[in-house]
């Protein structure tokens, strides 16, 4: 099912591509979601089954393609109204389907690859269609963001690669000779821990770039100021998923061996280093969207604590990437609607939200509520389990760090927020021409809503599905 579905994306995307007609692309993305629909069903029917020995419908890729599927129903939406507000061409209109089509696709396959090699492939591919996204506006400042993040992608990703070359080379000596997941963790406990050690390294630094975690987390941040605003919800969220599965890949077959409380200390040093960045980002911060991906990186950092520390950790860590995943979706998707009123990303041009948009407003605090962790929003649950486990584990020096950073970061974002809300700057007069659409913000609403449901009263499949993701872990 797989390969089917990865051939019929290529002919839709294809299709879209060269016909350039919009009701063309309309009625093929429609059939296109569709097809997400029935992958991700069609693996949580099947799940722990392998499918043509390079795919697997795990646990966690499960997880995280409806994640991707639920995400891809809003992009979709979101996108028509951006390329409306912007006028574009039915041909540009076409690229930037054709490209968002085979970016989900590239996601989809790296989620579910039970092959290094093919992971890597499929990450890759994604770093090439995302850069084509991000320079869709052809204006200078997308076009150097383009370069940059192809540029320190494809180097993270090569880093990844090395790691990768190192883990097959300890892997043949122990009489393996395919790079499938499956068979490495069967064996990780006779591979060499050097060779392991530089692998890990080299994995965690290179999918870095993707994840939005220390050390490579620049390149992502710069794609979200130049990308669409629909694409940089995906950038924060989705592909952000990516780089945690490669990462997470490798980690699961690390956590076999002896070196597991090594590994696991150097992804908490990653986290606290990670959060560290984004505190000291956020208080000199002027831009909106470089404002949600450096709390990205924040949260990214959290992931990777929950990871490092283990125990209850690795189930917050996983819960926290998801509820990440709906919360920063909706506010990107938010502020696309912002810019419709304002003209500008910047926050010193954004005052009054709630005179001009009300509901739109009410959606944005919304958000704000959901993306600090500040209850009823299920991301407190998820940070609450992740200090937990620092606290259980005696890390308490690290806690009580991370916390004075996290207020940090809640000062910044708030005072931000509250600008954009509540400041009565005078306006142009033509801001009051604007009709506010309510309907766009209503995927924000269930979005914001399921980050609420997902963390305080989960359903039992969801949290059988976390449980599941994290039981190869030792």
């Amino acid at each position: 099912m797989i390969i089917i579905f990865i051939i019929l994306s290529i002919i839709l995307s294809a299709s879209i591509f060269l016909f350039n007609k919009n009701t063309i692309t309309a009625i093929l993305s429609a059939i296109y979601l569709i097809l997400l629909i029935l992958i991700s069903s069609y693996s949580y029917l099947h799940i722990n089954e392998i499918e043509n020995v390079y795919f697997k419908y795990d646990s966690l890729g499960v997880l995280l393609s409806f994640v991707l599927t639920i995400l891809s129903f809003a992009t979709f939406y979101h996108s028509r109204l951006y390329l409306q507000r912007h006028n574009f061409t039915e041909k540009q209109n076409a690229k930037y389907f054709s490209y968002l089509i085979m970016l989900i696709t590239a996601m989809i396959s790296a989620y579910f690859s039970n092959n290094l090699a093919v992971l890597w492939v499929s990450i890759e591919t994604t770093t090439l269609f995302v850069s084509l996204l991000i320079y869709f506006e052809k204006t200078k400042i997308a076009l150097e963001a383009a370069w940059k993040y192809l540029f320190v992608s494809s180097i993270g990703v090569a880093l990844a690669f090395v790691g990768i070359l190192f883990l097959s080379i300890t892997a043949s000596n122990s009489g393996i000779t395919n790079l499938n997941i499956s068979h490495l963790i069967t064996i990780a406990q006779q591979m060499d821990t050097i060779w392991l050690k530089m692998a890990f390294l080299l994995v965690l630094a290179g999918f870095s770039a993707k994840m939005g975690l220390f050390p490579l987390y620049t390149v992502a941040v710069d794609a979200h100021t130049a990308a669409p605003p629909p694409i940089s919800a995906f950038i924060s969220t989705t592909l952000m998923n990516v780089g945690f599965i490669g990462i997470f890949r490798v980690f699961s077959i690390i956590s076999q061996t002896t070196i597991l409380h090594w590994a696991q200390n150097v992804l908490i040093i990653s986290g606290v280093l990670s959060v560290f960045m984004s505190a000291i980002q956020m208080l000199k911060i002027v831009h909106s969207k470089r404002m949600f991906a450096f709390s990205s990186l924040e949260h990214m950092g959290i992931v990777a604590l929950g990871l490092g520390i283990g125990g209850i950790g690795y189930y917050a860590a996983i819960l926290h990437l998801i509820l990440h995943s709906f919360a920063k979706a909706g506010l990107f998707y938010q502020i696309g609607q912002v810019h419709h009123f304002y003209g500008s990303y910047f926050i010193k041009d954004i005052s009054g939200y709630f005179k001009q948009n009300t509901i739109g407003a009410l959606a944005l605090t919304f958000g704000f509520i959901s993306i600090l962790a500040i209850p009823p929003s299920g991301m407190f649950v998820s940070e609450f389990f992740v200090f937990k486990a620092l606290f259980l584990e005696n890390h308490y020096l690290i806690a009580i760090f991370v916390l004075i950073l996290l207020s940090l970061i809640i000062y910044s974002f708030s005072k931000n927020t509250f600008h954009m809300l509540f400041n009565n700057d005078e306006k142009p007069n033509d801001m009051n021409k604007i009709t506010p659409n309510r309907f766009e913000t209503v995927s924000q609403f269930i979005l914001f809503s399921l980050v609420i449901y997902l963390g305080i009263n989960p359903p039992v499949f969801f949290v059988d599905l976390i449980n599941n993701a994290i039981a190869i872990l030792n």
